[in-house]
């Protein structure tokens, strides 16, 4: 019943909401979130003051922003085509870890190659290894009736694992004492975009998978059968879709935008897989998606809110003393306050 919950109610009121609800819902998000700063004995207007201006208001900041908004466009971007296919992909942070090994098992082997060469057979490695990842749990659903969100929160758990196990042996850095492979050579790393800032050129190719994404959906068969199923599978199936396929690959694309996004973070950030180099992108990436209404530029949007907001945390416990967790509530509360809102004027247009 939770589950039907989730998918019936959350994603179709988010998904389905205005713009003016959802800024209404952030507003709302901070005014509660002063709240709890000031229970914590710091100022609301100081805290957020602090949080801006390291955000907007330092150049190291604006690059901060960009370079950890970029694996939530792309993973938020494929948990957009899951949700267009009916499908909720809660696997995000399997795929990516699962994408980021892939890309640079797939670097260092074929570091030789000219360096084209070698972005793009690292790039299609991952999105092939996050995309199977996805599709194990499209072809559980499609087949044995499975519930897709389990599945992908269970798959987290073992991809994960599986590749600490390979930092930790097969795959470990020779000579290291660290679990974490060797380092990419300085030719594979993504060029900065924003001198003296992690900002990268990764930002580019989250923007082209937007793009994608709207152009695919919206503008080639292969999307409207995507959402042909994702509306119903009975109407999808009198219309002669293969229900089942589409389950499958809609799953398969939001797993392989997944694994793209470990290899833009490892090409472009660490340069090498270490443990912990997801900080939880996957369920961000969800709540990116659902306020951004599966659209490319509120994806962009939400993404870029959110990783302002970490950021201006991590300033905003230093000079106020404010724990970081407030912007885990201040996610939270987005998200209820535009359930609330669309109920609202759901119930108000009747």
């Amino acid at each position: 019943m939770f589950i039907d919950f989730v998918q019936q109610h959350i994603v179709k009121k988010c998904t389905g909401t205005s713009a003016t609800v959802i800024l209404a819902a952030v507003i709302l998000s901070l005014l509660c979130g002063a709240v709890f700063i000031a229970l914590a004995g710091a100022n609301p207007l100081e805290a957020y003051y602090d949080m801006l201006k390291s955000t907007l208001g330092r150049y190291y900041g604006v690059g901060e922003v960009i370079s950890k908004s970029i694996p939530l466009v792309l993973i938020a971007a494929g948990v957009a085509i899951g949700f267009y296919g009916g499908q909720t992909n809660l696997g995000g942070d399997g795929q990516f870890y699962l994408g980021a090994i892939a890309a640079v098992w797939t670097g260092l082997l074929f570091a030789e190659l000219p360096w084209p060469l070698v972005f793009i057979l690292s790039w299609i490695a991952a999105c092939l290894a996050g995309g199977a990842w996805g599709a194990i749990a499209g072809v559980l659903k499609a087949y044995l009736n499975t519930s897709e969100i389990i599945v992908t929160i269970m798959l987290n758990y073992v991809s994960v694992l599986f590749v600490s196990f390979l930092v930790h042996g097969p795959l470990k850095e020779k000579g290291g004492f660290i679990p974490q492979t060797a380092t990419l050579p300085e030719e594979l790393h993504l060029p900065i975009i924003l001198e003296a800032t992690r900002a990268h050129a990764g930002i580019l190719v989250a923007l082209i998978a937007l793009l994608t994404l709207w152009f695919v959906i919206h503008k080639t068969v292969l999307g409207y059968r995507i959402r042909a199923v994702g509306q119903g599978l009975a109407g999808a199936r009198y219309a002669g879709i293969h229900c089942g396929r589409y389950i499958t690959l809609s799953l398969f694309l939001s797993g392989a935008l997944a694994g793209l996004a470990g290899a833009i973070e490892v090409f472009g950030i660490h340069h090498r897989v270490l443990e912990g180099i997801s900080s939880d992108f996957g369920f961000t990436a969800v709540i990116v998606a659902l306020l951004g209404r599966l659209k490319p530029l509120g994806i962009l949007g939400s993404a870029l809110l959110l990783s302002g907001l970490v950021v201006g945390a991590n300033a905003m416990q230093v000079s106020q003393g404010v724990p970081v967790s407030v912007v885990l509530m201040l996610e939270s509360m987005m998200v209820a306050f535009v359930l609330l809102g669309e109920s609202y004027r759901q119930t108000a247009a009747k």
